[in-house]
């Protein structure tokens, strides 16, 4: 039996390699575009106000496809989070008519982010759930997965996202360095008008217990992010972690990338 889209508006994907910016960007919706907006039930998890679209697939304790729809259907505009390929392949044959609704109905935005601060970002977030990622900031970057190190993975998922047409490249440096511009370039895009709320970016939880507390008294809460933290660390600076060798292997795995984004004007960085 095929799944019935036809009470659910045009959605917009938020698309991202994990760590780059994908829950400021969902929550910069929210908080920005009326349509957007969903509210929560108190207590209800925080993923309840967009659909997080691997839940549907999850191994364990997959998400209901009648919740999902029931998230897509509080706002006008809903939004969709993934890390997914950018062919959605994680929806099987269960989920074939979600691929082909998505892949015709929807406004797609790609988040990206300097690499090496993502892998920084990554490290630390993988921690706290991930035994095999507890170790350094050099063995990290060099492990494989699925025969390619992490950082080929982020070059790899960026390079496919932004070679296909159709799809919005938002830059999460100018998210935090212009949001003004950021906005009005959102608003054009998706052809909606902003509400220029000041600040213009929603404010972010101070730490765990601040959103667990959101969660449970807001309806919507302004943030939405899943914060990396293990053992009372914080994210490394790439510039302050990264050795020399260190350096040389991710100019080989993603170096020509963060000259094509503009990260790098050369390769000088490697040895600076």
């Amino acid at each position: 039996m095929s799944t019935d889209f036809s009470t659910i508006n045009k959605a917009i994907v938020v698309a991202s390699h994990p760590r780059s910016g994908t829950h400021l960007t969902i929550d910069l919706l929210r908080k920005q575009f009326d349509i957007c907006a969903a509210k929560k039930r108190l207590g209800a998890p925080l993923d309840r106000l967009y659909l997080a679209l691997e839940a549907l697939t999850a191994p364990n304790q997959p998400l209901a496809e009648k919740t999902a729809l029931e998230i897509l259907q509080k706002t006008s505009r809903p939004l969709i989070k993934t890390h997914a390929d950018v062919n959605l392949s994680h929806l099987t044959s269960d989920f074939s008519n979600w691929q082909r609704w998505l892949q015709s109905k929807g406004d797609y935005i790609y988040v990206f982010r300097d690499g090496r601060d993502v892998i920084c970002s990554l490290h630390l977030f993988m921690q706290s759930y991930d035994p095999t990622t507890r170790c350094s900031l050099s063995e990290f970057i060099r492990q494989q997965v699925g025969k390619k190190s992490r950082i080929k993975i982020w070059a790899e998922h960026v390079n496919q996202w932004l070679s296909q047409p159709n799809i919005y490249p938002l830059r999460f440096e100018d998210i935090i360095g212009n949001p003004s511009e950021t906005l009005d370039k959102l608003g054009h895009f998706l052809q909606i008008q902003p509400r220029y709320i000041q600040p213009i970016l929603p404010k972010p939880h101070k730490g765990l217990w601040q959103g667990r507390i959101a969660r449970l008294t807001q309806t919507q809460p302004e943030s939405s992010a899943i914060l990396g933290y293990y053992g009372g660390q914080k994210a490394e600076k790439w510039n302050q972690s990264f050795t020399i060798k260190d350096r040389h292997f991710f100019h080989q795995e993603a170096g020509d990338l963060l000259l094509k984004l503009g990260y790098e004007a050369s390769d000088s960085w490697i040895t600076s």
